[in-house]
């Protein structure tokens, strides 16, 4: 899997996988009871969180996949088979109705009407960056503000992203490692704007980086962490001293974030595989973890119980 997404409320799942199609799953069917709703690659896929019946999945590039109604039927909305990264990252602004994607450097694309047409606007902030966007985060604090991590090393945030000129800020600090090539796989916020979690899919990097200050400045937390690309964080709920990362081993999470002195504790109840994504779910307090090979795993939050496979 690359990617993964829950259902609000059910346990729903959805996930796009490499070279076998985007899949929705039921936990109660086990292992077997995934469902292809398209095939080819699976990209990046998202469920509305207050109009699930609304769901996103895509191909490669900027070939999109929706569904109006839970899953049962898709159709396709193609903005460009060559603009944007193979396996493309989205971001979905749930309370605006938007999506976030990569574009060509220097861009992010803005699907404006994903519930239901096809206008998409291309959008320039190479004033700030002249990398590619590799991963989003629309703010769940601050109406259309976005959080980018791009291909440079860097972090930034956009205000007024759903404006064709919005006030987009390097907020990366000095120490972090901007430079071409190293890859913000992820940016994640705590409990406000305030609190942000960025992390780096590079070897001989460190790999993760806190700010508590909205990224005026920024914090190493790599602590004893093991030289692997890290490809995805989130605090854990409700606590912004507490963190947990999908890596190329597996998870890892700590109790303390506390700089270089940052205690990272490998899952014992996970396996040691590739892990790109993390979501969860406020209703239930449900993690969900996409693997490359070993299907999906949930536990519940705090993060600490232990994961099980379903599918």
């Amino acid at each position: 899997f690359y990617s993964c997404a829950l259902h609000p409320v059910n346990n729903y799942y959805l996930g796009g996988t490499q070279d076998n199609g985007s899949h929705s799953l039921v936990a109660t069917t086990g292992i077997g009871g995934s469902i292809e709703v398209h095939g080819g690659d699976g990209g990046y896929t998202h469920i509305d969180e207050d109009e699930p019946q609304f769901q996103f999945s895509a191909t490669t590039r900027s070939s999109y996949r929706r569904s109006t109604n839970s899953g049962v039927n898709w159709s396709s909305v193609t903005f460009s088979t060559t603009v944007g990264q193979f396996i493309n990252p989205t971001e979905y602004d749930d309370i605006n109705n938007r999506m976030y994607c990569s574009g060509n450097a220097g861009t992010y694309v803005r699907w404006d009407n994903p519930q239901n047409g096809s206008t998409f606007n291309t959008v320039t902030i190479s004033g700030v960056t002249p990398n590619s966007i590799r991963s989003f985060k629309v703010s769940p604090f601050t109406s259309n503000r976005v959080f980018m991590g791009t291909a440079g090393g860097a972090v930034i945030r956009v205000d007024d992203a759903h404006l064709n000129t919005p006030n987009a800020v390097n907020i990366t600090d000095v120490a972090m490692p901007q430079t071409n090539g190293n890859v913000v796989s992820c940016v994640n916020t705590g409990t406000s704007d305030n609190f942000l979690i960025a992390t780096y899919s590079n070897y001989g990097l460190p790999h993760v980086w806190v700010s508590t200050n909205g990224g005026t400045s920024w914090s190493n937390v790599n602590g004893n962490l093991p030289d692997v690309p890290v490809r995805w964080a989130m605090f854990y709920p409700e606590n912004n001293n507490k963190a947990i990362i999908a890596t190329e081993m597996g998870i890892f999470e700590t109790d303390q974030l506390n700089g270089s002195s940052t205690n990272w504790v490998q899952n014992s109840t996970f396996p040691n595989v590739k892990t790109n994504m993390l979501q969860y779910r406020i209703s239930d307090g449900t993690i969900l973890a996409a693997t490359h090979g070993r299907g999906f795993w949930t536990t519940q939050a705090p993060a600490a119980a232990p994961f099980v496979r379903f599918g």
